[in-house]
């Protein structure tokens, strides 16, 4: 099925796009083209087999609205990824319906000897040794920054200070970036932290947790397309005038980083009968109502200085997001050259998608405000971002065996690549070199791992 947007090129991994692509395209109308290229018939698609979960639904583990969402659709990523035990495949007989009909609309593998089902192997026996003290120390910083957010928003409100707010917004871009380390697990309350943002659960569900975690950078990806085509990532023909206006629109898209989304959802909420609106959204107005109530304000001076807080929130987050791990001239974009058009091991895809932030590896907090220890977030999202570190011993093991490595990489050479990519024309003619760089005394070119010093100290060191 063909796209009728400029913005959607031929796929160098073979995925068919949706035809409504670079179109102003919403997660809902992502969701409900994707039921037409998967082949699910209404049911729930893994690799080849068609599964009816209905009666499943409201007795997952993880909450109903993962599977609400996924109704109709291909769920073999999300279903590898997402479940980190083998009882999920234990269970999966008793609900089989038949094979599906068509090939999948992607190009990812998960053989059994593949890199990433055997770093799975590998990781699962873990999981039930991970220090405890990890998590907690993960959510006392989630709720102590709440704690700061409400904290300075109300005397930013009630003493009318701008430095203040500032300071506030830049809580609530942290907390929002930590918190959405809740909304890829299963229901909790404290995913609910995410929509002091005013960002929703639901949306970010699906166009981060189950279309950019698990089809980086393809033009499957939604947050990619759902930036086009005032910022056009994917390499491919531009004029000078949409380059021109991909690197001067960017800072202000992350001013409004929080405002956009929402006001997406409110304007299309009746093509899509609502659904796209809970009452659970109402959590967002928590802080404005408090700041209001006791600001001493009135309600055009609260509103306008919660959306200082909000804007500032919002640059801060849009800033490391679009700047963090995903962009960059030397990784992997549909239309460059992947390592391989079938039997690309979905792992591997996500090493050739990412690169590492030195300056934050190792650093709980860093990590958690940073999108940090990103690799191994994409590889294992439902596990506490506070406990990724102690997953690297074994994902050095299984990076050695397969001879592949991880980019570390500064801010600064992510923040000049991000602009670089918007600009970039000409398609990567090579597949990733995972080992390219080594600009310092403790990285190495080539295959060999990347990984902690001795120190502890979160930077890398040649094994």
């Amino acid at each position: 099925m063909a796209s009728k947007s400029k913005y959607a090129p031929v796929s160098s991994l073979g995925i068919k796009s949706t035809p409504t692509r670079g179109s102003s395209l919403t997660t809902d109308l992502w969701l409900e083209e994707k039921r037409e290229l998967d082949g699910a018939e209404g049911l729930w698609r893994i690799h080849d087999d068609l599964y009816d979960l209905t009666g499943f639904v409201e007795r997952h583990p993880g909450g109903s609205e993962w599977l609400e969402l996924t109704k109709g659709t291909d769920i073999t990523e999300a279903f590898e990824v997402h479940h980190l035990s083998t009882l999920p495949v234990e269970m999966l007989g008793k609900f089989r319906a038949g094979k599906a009909k068509i090939p999948r609309n992607s190009p990812f593998t998960f053989h059994e000897n593949g890199f990433y089902r055997t770093l799975k192997r590998e990781i699962i026996p873990l999981l039930g040794e991970l220090p405890e003290q990890s998590v907690n120390n993960t959510n006392f910083m989630c709720d102590a920054m709440v704690a700061a957010l409400l904290v300075l928003a109300i005397l930013a409100t009630v003493y009318w200070n701008f430095y203040l707010a500032i300071l506030a917004g830049l809580v609530l871009g942290m907390l929002t970036i930590a918190a959405h380390n809740y909304v890829h697990m299963k229901d909790n309350f404290r995913m609910y932290y995410f929509q002091f943002s005013m960002l929703q659960i639901r949306d970010w569900r699906i166009s981060h947790a189950l279309s950019h975690h698990l089809l980086t950078n393809t033009i499957a990806d939604l947050e990619i397309t759902m930036v086009e085509p005032l910022l056009l990532y994917l390499p491919g023909a531009k004029t000078l005038k949409e380059r021109a206006i991909s690197v001067l629109v960017s800072p202000v898209l992350w001013l409004f980083f929080f405002h956009i989304p929402l006001i997406r959802r409110l304007t299309t909420a009746y093509k899509h009968d609502y659904k796209n609106i809970k009452l659970t959204d109402t959590t967002g107005l928590i802080l404005p109502l408090l700041m209001y109530c006791l600001g001493g304000q009135s309600v055009f001076g609260a509103f306008l200085m919660w959306n200082v807080i909000l804007m500032t929130g919002a640059f801060y987050m849009g800033f490391t997001g679009m700047n963090g791990a995903h962009h960059h001239p030397d990784i992997f974009h549909d239309g460059d050259t992947p390592r391989a058009k079938e039997n690309y091991d979905w792992g591997l895809a996500q090493l050739d998608s990412i690169m590492e932030h030195k300056e934050v590896t190792g650093h709980h907090f860093l990590v958690l405000v940073n999108f940090g220890e990103h690799c191994l977030h994409h590889l294992f999202p439902t596990v506490d971002h506070g406990v990724l570190e102690h997953l690297y011993p074994a994902f050095e093991r299984v990076l050695r065996r397969f001879d592949e490595n991880l980019r570390f990489v500064t801010k600064w050479e992510t923040l000049s690549g991000n602009f670089r990519q918007l600009v970039r024309t000409e398609p990567n003619p090579k597949a990733p070199e995972l080992g390219k760089y080594d600009g310092r005394n403790d990285f190495i070119r080539g295959s060999g791992c990347l990984r902690r010093n001795s120190s502890g100290s979160g930077r890398a060191s040649a094994s």
